[in-house]
């Protein structure tokens, strides 16, 4: 949690007291895991806060609070039609991904040792004294979840639920419902993620076009001559697409890089499919993505925040990255004009840094 977002809160709420602000920083480092019974549970008691809580159209649908995380506000119109049953959803996923991080309980001391310092400096709504003091009682206490005091409850009416960024990243495709979502953009923009988080929400597995390598036989000078020609988009349409169109269950064969062979693999038809990778939005395919009404959605990354992920992810491979896959993917973005075709484009960005609200 960095200063600037903790600044944020400070500016927005300037009735915070030293628990809300003890409060903000414990969400940010676990999440919404204490508060998260079971999912049928979860939607009941969101449906009856919804219903309870006025509609407001300048509310922005989420907050940003460090760590990737974000409060999703109920009174935003977007959110409430999300429905109960997919924040519920959204919440059981977040809470994963918050439990399988390392370093929270460090999070939260970091947090609570910047709020400590603002306070120093003036820059919170409270003294740092009474911060102090309020910080040696709750620990004492052994550092329970604590609720919103009356003078927040009465000034701001909080009604949220702490997500991922990235669930709220994921909020114009969920408003669109669609069924069939196909998501390109360069590596490291963050494509396998979000698929995978959409396809949890929509419990379902996403469908990757790595599976669709092209086979060592096709790999001739004239087809890598063509922008896209790296992949077998021939078996994709026929594999996937033809399927999907015909309301079966998709059934596909994984390329195995190792020795070229086939790895049969099936999906069961579900509420959405979800396909991501470079290549998804191919010209050869885009006739049959329209006719199927699919969403296409092309993710955007600054090539130094590209190349920083790919370094940190993969820095084995990073020359190889640069040398050739980069290159072949730009080669393909402006021949096709992917980003300015796509219905929808998405920013990849850091969440903790102070543009995390930036928007689209």
């Amino acid at each position: 949690m960095n200063e600037q977002v903790l600044k944020n809160h400070f500016e927005d709420a300037p009735r915070m007291e030293p628990q809300d602000a003890v409060k903000l920083a414990y969400q940010s480092a676990f999440g919404c895991g204490h508060l998260l019974p079971a999912q049928a549970v979860c939607a009941r008691m969101i449906e009856n806060e919804i219903n309870a809580t006025a509609e407001n159209e300048d509310e922005f649908p989420f907050t940003p609070i460090g760590n990737s995380l974000c409060r999703l506000n109920l009174a935003s119109p977007p959110v409430r039609a999300l429905g109960a049953e997919m924040i519920a959803r959204m919440m059981q996923a977040s809470d994963e991904a918050v439990r399988e991080r390392s370093g929270n309980t460090e999070r939260f001391e970091a947090a609570l040792r910047t709020i400590e310092s603002l306070a120093k400096n003036n820059e919170a709504p409270f003294s740092a004294q009474d911060f102090q003091s309020y910080l040696a009682a709750y620990r004492t206490q052994g550092c329970p979840v604590v609720s919103h005091t009356p003078a927040y409850r009465e000034a701001y009416h909080p009604a949220y639920r702490v997500v991922l960024m990235d669930c709220a990243q994921l909020l114009q495709i969920l408003l669109e419902e669609p069924r069939l979502v196909v998501i390109d953009g360069p590596c490291g923009s963050g494509k396998s993620t979000l698929a995978g988080l959409l396809a949890k929400l929509y419990q379902t597995s996403p469908i990757p076009m790595d599976d669709f390598f092209l086979p060592f036989d096709l790999r001739t000078p004239e087809r890598f001559s063509q922008p896209g020609g790296n992949v077998h988009y021939e078996r994709f349409a026929q594999e996937v697409l033809d399927r999907f169109e015909h309301g079966k269950s998709v059934c596909w064969n994984r390329f195995n890089c190792s020795d070229g062979t086939l790895i049969p693999h099936e999906l069961p038809v579900s509420q959405a499919t979800i396909i991501e990778g470079s290549y998804s939005h191919h010209p050869a395919l885009r006739e049959k993505l329209i006719q199927l009404n699919a969403l296409l959605v092309y993710i955007h990354i600054e090539e130094g925040e590209q190349l920083r992920r790919i370094a940190k992810r993969s820095p084995e491979l990073l020359h190889m990255f640069e040398t050739r896959w980069i290159p072949l993917e730009k080669t393909y973005f402006e021949a096709y004009d992917i980003q300015g075709t796509a219905d929808l484009v998405l920013e990849s960005i850091p969440w903790d840094l102070p543009c995390s609200q930036k928007e689209e």
